[in-house]
């Protein structure tokens, strides 16, 4: 709920720009002027930067005692009140062959968001500068090693954040929305948030959550580039990136002999073809025939899923679709996996957070790739003899948690009425200009009202046009498709694996 509110505020106000969303409540306290937090770089080509808060400052990692104290100016930031999220309007009047229909549909998804005067603190960084000008890091300091050996780690430091002056509340209300004449019902959830002027705690709600005054709901960072002796410099521009210089990285780089996964060199193989995935621009308004490279790419991605056994192939299936109505679920094993991937020890203390259903099929995915949880605090591991697999794994589980809450529950759907294998055909065969014939046997479950309606509104939250025409299907990108339309292919393309859609690796133009 916080995660939802903080990153729909940053949306609004600053889509492009410096600003951090907070995940975590927790992480308020953490998050001061100088506090060091570490910006981990992401392999796929659709990932933003991870950002995570750690409980030291900047002066606790330097070599001298000397007190850094720049100043720090406070000031009105906004007053922060608005109705926003995911709410869209949709009419369409359409001949599908034969069948004629009218579709009209409206999203309930939304958030109401009034964080009230919001005010903002910022360091003087000209006078940063000066004050640390010949101050040097301690690289033997443990927070500092541990972020050098993972390699792919950025030191930051928060030099501005955004806090709340008022008590706020946030709520979040469940309910049923019916399509299509009550054929069809989907659970969305609208989140609010509201100034606490009289004390008062909203009560008709599912969950409420409480945010005291001077919480900090936003934050930016300066990046650090550490050289081999100690000294660094803060990234002040745009295209100054931080990091540790490369002899420092070398020097730092040990073999881990008490590692989750074995064998290493195959795991760090595996975890470094990430990093020359392919880079995309997706064009407005265009044929999905341009997601081709970013198609091929999952394929190869997935190949590891085809040497599965068939009921390890539908056990996997069935686990990832039962995920797909449990957003939190879905981020808690893209973290996991990510840690695994890079051969580290996961992080399992947020399966605590799961509901206990949630956290056994948590378990039972990570028992197929190999890696066991013991019933106690703590974790026992077994050696992951398929890394490949737990790549592939980790490559879909990434590409779903880029989708949005109710992506993933409409995809559920597409999982149940078994839509999918006309899905993933549309999306491998559609010409140059989009148009695929209307009149293709394997489109003939979209003649289906119901159908088309969960099809076109997949799409359309995936910032993919869907149109039928006289005789075409017409299928492009939005006015401003962002990453969405990359993600819908891939976990489409991965699923008819899965499912066991007939297809033919080779040639990503498959058929179902």
């Amino acid at each position: 709920m916080f995660a939802k509110a903080t990153s729909s505020f940053v949306k609004q106000i600053e889509s492009s720009g410096d600003l951090i969303p907070v995940s975590s409540l927790n992480d308020s306290d953490k998050l001061q002027l100088l506090s060091l937090v570490t910006k981990k770089k992401k392999g796929w080509f659709w990932q933003k930067p991870k950002y995570c808060p750690s409980s030291f400052t900047l002066q606790e990692i330097l070599t001298s005692d000397a007190l850094i104290k720049p100043a720090v100016t406070e000031s009105a930031f906004l007053k922060y009140e608005g109705k926003f999220g995911d709410k869209m309007e949709a009419s369409a009047e359409t001949q599908f062959a034969h069948l004629s229909f009218s579709l009209e549909g409206q999203d309930a998804v939304e958030l109401e968001s009034s964080f009230g005067n919001l005010k903002k603190q910022e360091l003087d960084l000209q006078q940063l500068l000066k004050i640390v000008e010949k101050s040097t890091i301690n690289l033997n300091h443990p927070f500092v090693q541990q972020a050098c050996e993972k390699r792919n780690e950025i030191l930051c430091i928060v030099n501005e954040k955004v806090i709340t002056s008022q008590k706020c509340s946030i709520s979040e209300h469940t309910q049923i929305e019916e399509k299509c004449g009550g054929t069809m019902g989907l659970k969305t959830k609208i989140l609010k948030v509201s100034v606490d002027d009289d004390g008062s705690v909203t009560k008709d709600a599912d969950v409420v959550l409480e945010i005291p005054p001077r919480t900090v709901i936003a934050y930016s960072v300066t990046e650090l580039l550490i050289n081999q002796n100690g000294h660094f410099e803060l990234c002040l521009l745009s295209d100054k990136c931080g990091g540790f210089d490369k002899v420092l990285l070398d020097r730092n780089k040990r073999a881990c002999a008490s590692t989750v996964c074995a064998p290493l060199s195959c795991v760090d193989g595996a975890h470094k073809s990430q990093q020359s995935a392919l880079k995309m621009d997706i064009p407005s308004e265009a044929s999905l025939i341009v997601l081709k490279p970013a198609i091929e790419e999952a394929n190869q991605q997935f190949q590891p899923f085809l040497e599965l056994s068939e009921e390890n192939c539908q056990q996997l299936f069935r686990l990832y679709c039962e995920f797909l109505y449990h957003e939190e679920t879905v981020s808690f094993l893209e973290n996991a996996l990510d840690e695994l991937s890079a051969a580290e020890q996961p992080n399992l203390l947020g399966l605590q957070e799961l509901d206990s259903a949630q956290a056994q099929k948590v378990k039972e995915l990570l028992q197929i790739l190999g890696y066991s949880c013991s019933n106690k605090e703590g974790s026992s591991t077994k050696v992951i003899k398929t890394p490949e697999l737990l790549i592939a794994t980790f490559y879909l589980f990434s590409a779903l948690a880029g989708m949005s809450e109710e992506s993933l529950a409409v995809l559920g759907i597409c999982c149940e009425t078994q839509i999918l294998p006309t899905l993933h055909y549309l999306i491998n065969n559609v010409s140059d200009d989009g148009m695929i014939p209307v009149d293709d046997p394997n489109l003939l479950p979209l003649r289906e009202e119901d159908n088309f309606y969960i099809a076109h509104r997949l799409f359309t939250l995936s910032n993919v046009c869907l149109e039928v025409r006289e005789s075409t299907i017409k299928v492009i990108t939005d006015i401003q498709p962002g990453m969405a339309p990359v993600l819908l292919c891939i976990v489409l393309q991965g699923f008819a694996i899965l499912s066991g859609i007939k297809r033919n690796m080779s040639n990503p133009n498959m058929q179902s």
